[in-house]
């Protein structure tokens, strides 16, 4: 499953115990001593979110094409970047408005003026649009240094120039200084070659020294955010990783602020209102009075041991299943979440006199205004459900439909980081904030409302299959237990196989057992998408109540602090970096924003590939 921070940038330790054993042992001694020579050993590459089933999507995504009517809007100006783009660059502040800013507000664009910035995760879907945006609204801004996982720093200034120069979601900015785009990015973007989980994030001297004199804010937003991942590596990059770039900060002369981005589902499944308040460390989900006090270097030390004491061929799925154990025990509902969780706790620990952020965004989801609507990299939470019930593929599914889903769009989710840096980053605070940028409180949708509004999208612009025909889907069917809809999904797809037809005289043997094998398979991983999907598809914190007709909801995240943040910017400031969720339509945002992204950029972007 997808990332509810999502964006960020995954990785992956090599399968090889020898190298996980010296990487976590090297943890171990990092935080007992406070070595600052002890590194971790480098991945052989960066992995995507959801890689496990981003496969059987990406194979099942051939032959399926958007229809024509692609955007239900796209005639108008709700779908055209181009329009978007002029809007989001001809609209620079009046005087009037530049003398408000200067009596009040935040000073969000004074902050970000010749400011430098040491950011990780650089290529993933959030920081992308965290970079538009400050460039976009803060041409002066100083140097973004960019780590990047890379064999060499050539290799890295590719990445940036791939990945991020020559990204779509720049189109406004390259729209702005034409010929000169690419010289004016690479005059603001520095690529640091590096990994997140080495000695001073393995960056060579040079590049350091610079750092440590020049940057002034620090922004982690690296995390490995697979729900199933095995416990060392996802401890290795979600706890322990940001420990070791919180001391790299501690050496930056000028730093003013550590921002790390994390999730609303540190949280658990806890009921009541869940607080933006800093993890304790040793803090668990759970009444403490029935279990011992979470330990996260025990948590370390268990995860290395297991590596040495058990049989190589069984490490992997070993390390998954203890890590799902360790979770549950302490009161969540996954590796990622727990592993996220500590790491904060880590962060709250060590951080000394840094000055720290935590932003905790929820299901994070395609741009709903800027720089257009709808843009976004790869799945994300809900776009493997939303588009295996365009394709027919998943006519049901395991959830409540009542379970409240809680969805940010990734424009909505930079402007708070921005906000939060702006008001914190100047202010003679050692302290710990958080914020919670989730919808939940305030604007609340529902499992069912989500699906309604992609069966209405869908009915009014299906997908085709392979053959041009248009792809007919009927109501969701929701199912309370993983036994009824295994069954369900099982028979649908044997039905629409041809599985349950009789045997003809002219059938061949070899081509039904294909069939067959083939349903098996397409059935299993859906089975297994649910089970992935369950937590949140029941999630108790959040829990729609019908009485008489009304609507009302229980149990959810709080976001008094960036309401605050938002009653403390000025008019101008509310204007260029909005961040109340209340304004979101959601039956327009998915009818007419989201999903025709997710035409755009993901199904167009696979089918491209899948042919070339």
């Amino acid at each position: 499953m997808p990332s509810f921070c999502l964006g960020f940038s995954s990785t992956t330790l090599p399968c090889n115990s020898s190298m996980t054993i010296a990487s976590l042992h090297t943890a171990i001694r990092a935080h007992s001593n406070q070595e600052a020579n002890n590194s971790f050993l480098p991945s052989k590459g960066f992995r995507e979110p959801f890689l496990h089933l981003q496969r059987f999507f990406r194979n099942n995504i051939q032959g399926i094409a958007p229809s024509r009517n692609m955007a239900i809007k796209d005639k108008n100006n709700r779908n055209c970047h181009d329009d978007a783009c002029v809007a989001a660059i001809t609209a620079p502040p009046t005087i009037m408005d530049i003398a408000q800013e200067s009596q009040d507000g935040i000073g969000i664009i004074d902050f970000l003026e010749r400011r430098n910035f040491l950011i990780t995760g650089a290529t993933g879907f959030v920081v992308k649009v965290l970079i538009e945006k400050i460039l976009r609204i803060a041409p002066d801004v100083g140097k973004i240094f960019l780590l990047i996982k890379a064999k060499d720093e050539q290799a890295a200034m590719d990445r940036v120039k791939d990945e991020i120069i020559g990204c779509e979601l720049f189109k406004c900015l390259q729209q702005k200084y034409g010929e000169e785009y690419t010289d004016f990015m690479l005059s603001k973007l520095v690529p640091v070659k590096g990994d997140i989980r080495e000695s001073n994030m393995g960056i060579g001297d040079n590049l350091l020294h610079q750092i440590t004199q020049e940057v002034d804010v620090i922004i982690n937003s690296a995390a490995n955010t697979t729900l199933d991942e095995r416990y060392d590596t996802a401890l290795v990059t979600n706890t322990i990783a940001p420990s070791r770039l919180l001391s790299l900060a501690k050496n930056c002369k000028k730093l003013s602020l550590f921002l790390h981005l994390s999730t609303t589902y540190v949280n658990g499944e806890r009921p009541g209102i869940l607080r933006e308040k800093a993890f304790e460390m040793g803090e668990s989900r759970i009444d403490s009075s029935t279990q011992s006090k979470l330990d996260v270097h025990h948590e370390i030390s268990l995860a290395s041991d297991l590596i040495e004491t058990l049989p190589p061929n069984e490490v992997p799925q070993k390390l998954k299943e203890i890590g799902l154990a360790r979770a549950r025990m302490y009161g969540w509902q996954n590796v990622y979440q727990m592993t996220k969780a500590m790491g904060e706790m880590m962060i709250n620990a060590e951080r000394g006199g840094v000055p720290v952020v935590i932003v905790r965004p929820s299901m994070i989801e395609s741009t709903s205004q800027e720089p257009f609507p709808g843009w976004i990299q790869g799945y994300r939470v809900l776009d493997p459900l939303i588009l295996s019930y365009g394709k027919g593929r998943l006519p049901g599914f395991l959830v409540d439909p009542s379970t409240v889903v809680d969805v940010v769009p990734a424009d909505l989710v930079a402007n708070v980081i921005i906000a939060a840096m702006a008001k914190h980053g100047t202010a003679a605070s050692s302290g710990i904030d958080v914020y919670h940028a989730a919808s939940s409180t305030v604007n609340p949708m529902t499992m069912c409302d989500m699906f309604n509004y992609s069966r209405d999208h869908f009915a009014a612009s299906p997908l085709t299959d392979n053959k041009g025909d248009e792809i007919q889907i009927t109501d969701m069917e929701y199912f309370s237990s993983i036994d009824s809809f295994s069954s369900y999904i099982q028979k649908d797809i044997a039905e629409k196989s041809g599985l349950t037809e009789e045997i003809g005289p002219n059938s061949h043997p070899k081509q039904r057992s294909r069939l067959e094998a083939r349903c098996k398979r397409m059935a299993e991983s859906l089975i297994h998408l649910a089970k992935l999907y369950e937590p949140y598809m029941f999630y108790r914190a959040r829990k729609l109540i019908r009485t008489n007709m009304e609507r009302s909801y229980v149990d959810r995240f709080d976001g008094g602090h960036t309401r605050k943040l938002m009653e403390q910017m000025s008019a101008e400031e509310g204007n260029r970096f909005p961040m109340d969720l209340r304004s979101i339509n959601w039956e327009d945002y998915f009818a007419n924003v989201h999903i025709p992204g997710l035409k755009r950029h993901v199904i167009k972007k696979a089918s491209s590939s899948s042919s070339s």
